[in-house]
């Protein structure tokens, strides 16, 4: 019972008037009730669950009262949560180090009087072996020894040890390798490799003869040796650059130090031997001299391709153009001592062919003559005929241009017509001789059809066609037929007209009117007054023929020279 005036929870639990006091039995809650109650369960509904199971057991108000300061006092805070996850993570590092633990004894006893794991003597694997087991392994081995041999192109090579009269026997310090590495222990050892010096005996000579008429220096039908070639850089005509072509290792081995490197393997009692392992073996094979990552090369690719892409440009008129291509640069390249040269005489010669597929000068053609039939005229100076000299200075300057390497890369990225048209040198045809038209599915007619001349020698006339048709026809009188004297055959074209001309030889000097050029030899239409016309015959000429011109008389040299225009055909035949 408490004592009067005085209040037992004075200064712990103070109850605000309205609120119930719990009975004796609603404090006797268990911990797991509290929890729940901490846990956001109603805590006055878990009371009064525990109220109703012990009613019955109520004691006097009193003793509740003293109960209920004591036991109120008592209720625990609020609590923290307990994590779990901390709790797992240790017990399973516990389980995990005692499992290693266990593992790592295992091991370490397994291995005791064993090879470790990637464990080689002499290539030979020994791994997890005992130590009698390993001796009792190699002796097995190189008991009946055989050394084979990896070469190149997968070339084989088998070495008998009966051939060569081979033995051995173990060293007397071949256990200090077992137990030095015993020395450490590793649940995870690295490869050892161990090299042991058997006492090896064995007939050099015999080895020294089989291995000079071996297949992988010799080769056979079946194993061919190649020799190894420097990479190089070749133009492709699929890319339209230059490419470089890798080297080519070939198999050609160098005798001397193939016979040492077997010579060695059989003295260490290796059984196996790859010669293509470069880094155990540099310089057994014959290697190129020049490889695809060689400076050499990449300067020479460069300078290649900066001296062969380019585009050399005529337009030859309706459509048509010529033009020099990456692919003939190529061919007149020559790469010598880091510098680029060319073979100008092929240079000159792909520019004279250009000048003879577009000439027609001394062509045959086929003219219809003042009698409607056709005759095949041959020669002279009419036509188209492009400068030999200044195309091919146009060639060798556009061969020596320098283009910029920025527009260079950009063509080798993409090769479009946009790009190179920054690697191309535009070029106007330079012609010497010019005809009237230019017709490429007939070239051979190139003069104007409507409107020449033709000069009949046999004949001795002249007609002058306009619109086609024979406009005018003269009486002429040519050249007296003597190798001197004769009026050349072919086909010219006006050149040039003067009303007064003085012709000059090598025995006169004749004053003439009515001038008109054909050829730059001294053969044109002019005024004969000193001809007796009235004698005219076609066969006049014979005996009173000119040096080689076309004489008229007065009255028609003054046609020709109004109606014949300047660059007209003029058939001779």
């Amino acid at each position: 019972m408490a004592k009067k005036g005085k209040n037992p929870t004075k200064g712990k639990n103070n109850f605000k008037p309205e609120e119930k006091i719990p009975t004796t039995d609603e404090l006797n809650l268990t911990s797991a009730e509290m929890m729940k109650k901490r846990d956001g369960e109603d805590f006055s509904s878990t009371i009064q669950e525990k109220v109703l199971e012990t009613s019955n057991d109520e004691k006097t108000d009193s003793a509740e009262s003293d109960y209920l300061s004591d036991s109120v006092s008592s209720v625990p805070a609020k609590k923290k949560k307990v994590r779990i996850f901390p709790i797992v993570l240790v017990t399973l590092l516990i389980i995990g180090g005692l499992g290693f633990g266990v593992y790592y004894m295992y091991q370490k006893g397994y291995y005791n009087d064993r090879w470790y794991e990637n464990t080689e003597i002499n290539s030979i694997d020994v791994s997890g072996q005992t130590f009698d087991e390993a001796k009792k392994n190699i002796t097995e081995k190189l008991w009946n020894y055989t050394l084979t041999i990896h070469g190149r192109y997968e070339g084989v090579e088998t070495i008998n040890g009966d051939d060569i009269d081979y033995s051995f026997s173990f060293p007397e310090d071949f256990e200090d390798t077992f137990k030095k590495q015993h020395k450490h222990f590793s649940l995870l050892p690295k490869k050892n490799t161990y090299h042991i010096d058997f006492n090896v005996d064995y007939n050099q000579k015999k080895l020294k003869k089989l291995l000079k008429s071996s297949v992988l220096l010799k080769g056979s039908v079946n194993y061919r040796i190649v020799a190894p070639q420097s990479a190089f850089i070749q133009y492709s005509d699929i890319s339209k650059r230059y490419e470089c072509i890798g080297e080519v290792l070939g198999n050609k081995l160098i005798k001397t130090s193939f016979i040492e490197a077997v010579t060695n393997a059989v003295e260490d009692g290796k059984i196996d031997v790859d010669l293509t392992d470069q880094e155990q073996y540099p310089d057994i094979y014959k290697a190129p001299k020049l490889s695809a990552e060689d400076q050499e090369i990449k300067d020479q690719l460069e300078a290649s391709n900066n001296a062969a892409l380019r585009y050399i440009v005529w337009n030859m008129g309706k459509g048509v153009t010529e033009e020099i291509t990456p692919t003939e640069i190529s061919s007149w390249i020559i790469y010598k001592d880091g510098e680029i040269h060319y073979d100008y005489k092929a240079v000159g010669q792909w520019v004279e062919d250009f000048c003879l597929k577009y000439k027609t000068v001394g062509i045959s053609r086929k003219v219809k003559m003042h009698n409607k039939k056709y005759v095949t005229v041959k020669g002279g100076d009419y036509g188209w005929q492009i400068d030999y000299e200044r195309a091919l200075k146009q060639a060798k300057n556009s061969l020596k241009e320098k283009i910029s390497k920025k527009d260079i890369e950009k063509y080798l990225e993409d090769p479009s017509e946009e790009n190179k048209e920054a690697l191309t040198f535009k070029k106007k045809v330079p012609y010497s001789g010019t005809a009237f038209q230019k017709d490429y599915d007939n070239y051979k007619v190139d003069w104007d059809t409507e409107n020449y001349t033709e000069v009949s020698l046999k004949k001795q006339m002249v007609y002058i066609f306009r619109k086609g048709k024979v406009a005018y026809s003269f009486k002429c009188i040519t050249g007296r037929p003597t190798p001197e004297r004769s009026t050349k055959p072919g086909a010219y074209f006006i050149k040039e007209h003067q009303r007064q001309r003085v012709l000059r030889g090598d025995d006169y000097e004749t004053p003439v009117t009515n001038w008109v050029r054909i050829t730059w030899t001294g053969t044109g239409f002019h005024s004969a007054n000193w001809q007796r016309w009235s004698s005219w015959s076609p066969n006049y000429y014979k005996t009173r023929g000119s040096h080689g011109c076309v004489n008229l008389s007065v009255a028609d040299s003054a046609k020709v020279y109004d109606i014949v225009k300047y660059k007209e055909a003029v058939f001779i035949y």
